[in-house]
């Protein structure tokens, strides 16, 4: 089961820690509001009130164990980038921070953020397209039991072709995009290869996107 850790619990990070609650993850949500972490209490598996830019409170929760963090702050840059560092610190492998300009996200990327979120950048993106073409969809249900997930290729695909991988016809598994890292660290600088053909090898670090069956996305997701 993954587990994350959401810090910062405004309309963002509720929705963040809800949602993945919902999708099944053991979520531990924080923030100094009472208020806030009321709120959330009955949806997510454990809701606690305090300040995460003091990592022994972090320690006491055992934030470090947990596969990925979400810092959510808003109001508060200096919090934000506090968090993100304690958390990095501690051992979370994946540490998603959220900027409100392109400033922030370099300074969060600096201080260990694995990934940078700009909602209002992303969202303003997907109604643009929404508006402009009405073939974008933005949201599709698949069926029950089917899911488009993201992770890292396994390492018994390191070094093999998608021909050779066979995912559709052996696993049922359609392959969306390969996220490559490229010459430099950030996200920026990953190269996406949108539904590549039979030819393309898989290398190690290579973030996959596929859609398939739960049960056989779960042999190959590291965090399951």
């Amino acid at each position: 089961m993954l587990k994350v850790v959401v810090v910062g619990l405004g309309r963002f990070g509720s929705t963040v820690a809800r949602e993945l609650a919902r999708g099944g993850a053991e979520v531990l949500a924080v923030d100094r509001s009472t208020k806030l972490v009321e709120a959330v209490a009955d949806d997510v598996a454990v809701a606690v009130g305090f300040d995460a830019t003091d990592a022994s409170n972090l320690e006491a929760y055992d934030a470090g164990g947990m596969d990925a963090a979400v810092v959510a702050i808003g109001t508060n840059f200096e919090s934000s980038v506090l968090v993100t560092m304690n958390l990095k610190r501690l051992g979370v492998g994946e540490v998603y921070a959220k900027a409100l300009n392109d400033m922030q996200a370099a300074v969060l990327e600096r201080v260990g953020a694995d990934h940078v979120i700009t909602p209002e950048e992303d969202m303003g993106r997907r109604l643009a397209d929404h508006m402009i073409h009405d073939s974008v969809v933005d949201f599709v249900e698949l069926p029950e039991g089917y899911s488009l997930r993201r992770f890292k290729a396994p390492a018994s695909w390191h070094g093999k072709s998608l021909a050779e991988l066979k995912l559709l016809t052996a696993h049922r598994l359609n392959l969306v995009q390969v996220l490559r890292q490229g010459a430099g660290d950030g996200e920026a600088d990953l190269e996406k290869i949108a539904l590549p053909d039979g030819s393309l090898v898989v290398m190690a670090g290579d973030v996959v996107d596929l859609i398939g069956p739960d049960k056989v996305l779960e042999k190959f997701d590291p965090r399951d």
